[in-house]
């Protein structure tokens, strides 16, 4: 409608409706037309139009839009090299489109392309801020949807898994009320299992993978069935439930051996590393974490720090301290590039550990670990280090100290449920 195409132009421009209105009609007349609600005389359409440096005529855009669908299946479906090279066309496409709809709906898909094709999520945040105020909020719900699940997508990026939260859930309302397909929701509720099982809440992870994994076994989308495997093996190792966890290792291992997926296999062999980590099975652990490394050596090095980290604890608990200190100056050469925070925490830790430096380690869990980790709901670790330190003041005879460290990490293994 014209009179979306007026509001949508007047907003990027920065005009109030006052000064769009000025000379032309009254601001009242001016927020019906924008609002659909007035029968405009074409000559009040083509002076607003004018000022705005825009035509007054629509042009039938189903072919555009059904591109731009094709586009985002692309990127759902995990065809990113495609989806990358598709973009071209797009761009050439979107020459001379002034539907404002389908601007906002190309920006939204031109978002999610820099993230997953790119891997830049700064300049998504970046042009996310800019859409932000473009999109009516008592309608089109479908971009609604698309805008707070890429919103949310930046935010697990920069470790903000609440942030992250809040906008999925979003995005969760808004595609109960659009007409978008079930495969959309599925990644929705993806992506709300990874969260969810950031912030350790392993039975609402359980609940959202198994609502995913459904519509993705339907869709014949084995990728992404892989992925909710993977999740859900992480959901069954923090409560112990380690033959569970193996089982739904085994089904994406499946999926990643049949279609020669290294990165996929990479990420089920560190999580059946860290499975015989927790059961103190360390032969077999950093055996599965080496191959890990291996299959992933051209990831970046951010997507096998935790790798890297386990397998300088795993050196550590079999003293094999050489090997160790080894693999925790592999992690740190990257920790402070790294866009996540917590493995500093990690690999100093262990290495105040591996020098026996208990003063040290007693003064950075007290002061800087268990704080940041609480800071950030990370509930397995807060239970893991509290633990740690109520273990050092027990063997000091601060009985009150360690008391005091036993509850958190009880109450923080009780947040994990």
């Amino acid at each position: 409608m014209v009179g979306q195409r007026i509001r949508y132009y007047r907003k990027v421009k920065g005009l109030t409706q006052e000064e769009l209105a000025q000379g032309i009609c009254s601001v009242s007349y001016l927020s019906k037309i924008e609002k659909g609600d007035a029968k405009s005389s074409d000559e009040v359409i083509n002076l607003l139009c004018d000022r705005l440096g825009i035509s007054p005529n629509e042009a039938n855009n189903d072919e555009i839009l059904e591109m731009l669908d094709e586009w985002n299946m692309m990127m759902v479906n995990k065809r990113f090299d495609e989806a990358g090279e598709f973009q071209k066309t797009v761009q050439e496409k979107m020459q001379g489109v002034s539907d404002p709809n389908i601007l906002l709906r190309y920006e939204l898909f031109n978002c999610r392309c820099i993230m997953v094709c790119y891997d830049n999520f700064d300049e998504a945040f970046l042009l996310l801020q800019k859409i932000n105020g473009l999109i009516p909020k008592d309608n089109l719900f479908d971009l609604q949807f698309y805008y707070n699940q890429f919103l949310g997508m930046c935010f697990s990026t920069k470790y903000q898994p609440q942030n992250a939260l809040k906008h999925y859930k979003l995005a969760e309302e808004y595609h109960q009320k659009s007409n978008l397909r079930d495969i959309e929701a599925a990644v929705i509720y993806f992506q709300l299992a990874i969260t969810y099982n950031e912030l350790s809440k392993v039975s609402i992870v359980n609940f959202y993978a198994y609502k995913a994994i459904t519509i993705f076994d339907k869709e014949y989308n084995y990728s992404r069935s892989a992925d909710c495997q993977i999740i859900l093996a992480i959901a069954n190792r923090r409560v112990r439930n380690y033959e569970q966890a193996i089982y739904h290792l085994d089904q994406a291992l499946k999926y990643a051996k049949t279609f020669k997926d290294d990165n996929t296999e990479g990420i089920i062999y560190h999580n059946l590393g860290n499975i015989a980590a927790t059961k103190n099975e360390h032969s077999k652990a950093i055996k599965y974490l080496l191959k890990s490394v291996e299959l992933r050596q051209h990831q970046s090095p951010d997507n096998v720090m935790n790798t890297l980290w386990l397998l300088s604890k795993e050196y550590f608990y079999i003293n094999n301290l050489e090997e160790s200190i080894k693999w925790i100056e592999k992690g740190i050469q990257h920790v402070e590039n790294s866009i996540n925070p917590s493995f500093f925490h990690h690999f100093s830790i262990l290495n105040y550990q591996i020098h026996d430096n208990k003063s040290g380690l007693e003064e950075f869990l007290r002061k800087e670990a268990i704080p940041f980790f609480e800071n950030q709901d990370q509930f397995e670790h807060i239970s893991t280090y509290s633990e740690l330190l109520a273990d050092l003041y027990f063997d000091q005879s601060l009985y009150k100290k360690a008391s005091l460290y036993y509850r958190l990490a009880n109450n923080a293994r009780k947040n994990i449920f």
